[in-house]
Formats: structure tokens, sequence, C-alpha cells
């Protein structure tokens, strides 16, 4: 009898069995902490039937930071591109500073967003890309690092406090063009 095809004596269970229950267990798991989260609504526990609430409790419900609405950083960015005059991407690589003009044309460009899309919120985030090919990727990042900087200079009150994360980065394409991808902060520590 060929030893490889065997099966296990009792209480031995075979190898290829331990993947299944590894998988299983953790499926159990899953399930029991789904079970733990599960809510009626954004931050409200399922109220439990058989507890009768407290006349206290009932009285004077303490508001909680759900209730409020949501908080952190908004995921969803909005993304606009603002065509600079022609050699901006050359001067910021060489001394680091747009024209006025060019510098006019971002801040009205983020105006202009925060009014379509802000609804009242400070941006959190600001992620700039400066245009250009290859051969100018240096200085394609410099055009954006000054743009960030001519941002927050220029609109301090659009941005929730001087901690505000921006980034900037190189994509391919025609130079002296910048793409500004901006995330709103729901909930700004710095307004209350």
């Amino acid at each position: 009898m060929n030893r490889h095809l065997r099966r296990p004596g009792p209480g031995i269970a075979p190898r290829h069995l331990a993947g299944w229950l590894f998988a299983d267990l953790f499926l159990v798991l899953f399930v029991v902490a789904l079970g733990m989260v599960v809510s009626d609504g954004p931050g409200r526990p399922v109220a439990d039937a058989s507890r009768k609430p407290s006349p206290s409790a009932t009285a004077s419900p303490s508001p909680s930071r759900t209730e409020k609405g949501p908080t952190g950083l908004d995921p969803k960015r909005h993304v606009f591109g603002v065509r600079l005059s022609g050699g901006a991407t050359g001067r910021a690589a060489g001394d680091g500073s747009l024209s006025a003009a060019d510098r006019q044309r971002i801040v009205t460009a983020l105006d202009e967003e925060v009014r379509r899309s802000g609804k009242g919120r400070r941006i959190g985030m600001v992620i700039t890309f400066g245009v250009g090919p290859q051969a100018m990727l240096g200085a394609a990042t410099d055009l954006a690092e000054d743009v960030n900087r001519t941002l927050k200079s220029r609109r301090p009150n659009a941005f929730c406090g001087g901690n505000v994360g921006t980034r900037p980065f190189w994509s391919g394409g025609q130079p002296d063009r910048v793409e500004i991808e901006v995330y709103y902060i729901n909930a700004c520590e710095a307004e209350r």
C-alpha cells in the first residue's frame, strides 16, 4: 500500500484542514466584531429594547461629537488647474518667485473653488502638482512649492490654522501650469 494515500489515524486531523480552520475562526471573529459596532445611525449605538431608560437620561441627553456632524478631513478631493504665464516653471526653479499676475491667478482660482465647494469649511490639506516634462521635474516641483507658499500667505483664513499639510509634486505635461487638489476639514479646531 502506498504510504502517501494512507488515512490518518483516529484523533489526527489532516494538515490541509488547518487553513480552513484558520479561515473559519477569522470569519467568526469578524462577525463578532461586526456585531459589536452595529448601530442605527452614525455614532449612535443600537438601543437595548429590554432596558428602560432612566428619567435623568431622557431629560437631558448629553450631546456627543458625532451628533454635531462628521469631523476630520473630508476624503473627497476638489481639483482645479491654473494656467500660468510663459516661463513660470523656469522662474520658480531659478529664484523661487512667481510673477504678481501668476500669484493673482492662483489666489483667484482658489477663491472660486472655495466658493464652489467649500460649504463654509476650511482647507485641511493641499496637494499641488507642478506640470512640466520629465526634464523639468525639479523646476515643476519648485513651482508647486511656490504655489503652496502663495496660497497659505495670501489666504491664511481659508486654511484651518497654520499647521495645514501642503505637498508639492510633479506631473508630466506642458510646463507653466499647476494642478491643485484641495481637501476640506469638516471641523476645524482653530475655529473653536
